[in-house]
């Protein structure tokens, strides 16, 4: 199979050394000088053809950005986790793509966040514009090659999903770590656990206002109700201090 990763973040990077460890060699693509020196890669924009299979593991405005100047001639895979502004931009350029989102990461940035070993074992979420059946075993294959497990669904229900189980936790991580910092000397595995989203790229927050507001809006006034609930309940409790 003849791969491209085009963006050698903490996903496209970790997916490279993955495939290296099989003993697959994809073109690899960057614009950053020192994260294509340390992975031998081309520090180029990408207009390759003649893959079997693209992945483009890109932050969302720089990929949407990209769709538009893709040739048509390469099977695409993406790795945001937004999902349906990207479908609706791929199949407007009629291009041959399936999105996609590995549930994986950690909290780390740049070549440090690099591991082969992250897709292990986790969900490798699917979505497409009317792929064949071609191009969904091709995809699929890539994904066993990770040791990830496919999940296919529709673009609504991923991105839904996703502001229930990432996207709104974050926010509300970054609300607990602001008002738990000055406490930190006392805090313990349950409040660094609560607070690892927290340590994320702050441009992640902007991503999911950006391109999933609505639902994550929406769960968030449901976390906010529950826990006003909750506030009221214990207020009625005896005050112990």
């Amino acid at each position: 199979m003849k791969i491209a990763i085009v963006g050698l973040g903490q996903v496209g990077g970790s997916m490279a050394l993955k495939l290296r460890k099989t003993g697959l060699h994809p073109d690899l693509f960057d614009i950053d000088p020192k994260i294509c020196g340390l992975l031998n890669a081309r520090c180029e924009e990408f207009e390759g053809h003649g893959y079997d299979l693209v992945v483009l593991a890109l932050h969302i405005p720089v990929l949407l950005e990209k769709i538009e100047k893709l040739s048509k001639d390469n099977l695409y895979l993406d790795t945001a986790s937004v999902k349906f502004p990207i479908m609706e931009k791929a199949q407007k350029m009629g291009l041959k793509f399936i999105g996609g989102h590995p549930i994986a990461g950690n909290e780390r940035v740049g070549p440090e966040s690099w591991d082969s070993d992250m897709f292990n074992g986790r969900p490798f979420v699917l979505v497409d514009n009317d792929a064949s059946r071609g191009e969904r075993k091709i995809v699929e294959e890539f994904v066993e090659i990770l040791e990830a497990h496919a999940i296919w669904t529709e673009p609504s229900k991923h991105d839904t999903a996703l502001a229930y189980t990432s996207h709104a936790p974050y926010f509300v991580s970054t609300v607990l770590k602001k008002l738990g910092t000055p406490y930190e000397e006392m805090s313990g595995p349950g409040y660094a656990s609560m607070t690892r989203l927290a340590n994320q790229n702050p441009e992640l927050g902007e991503v999911f206002k950006k391109y999933n507001s609505k639902n994550v809006a929406n769960v968030l006034e449901k976390i906010a109700d529950d826990i006003k609930k909750i506030a009221d309940e214990v207020k009625k409790c005896k005050n112990m201090g």
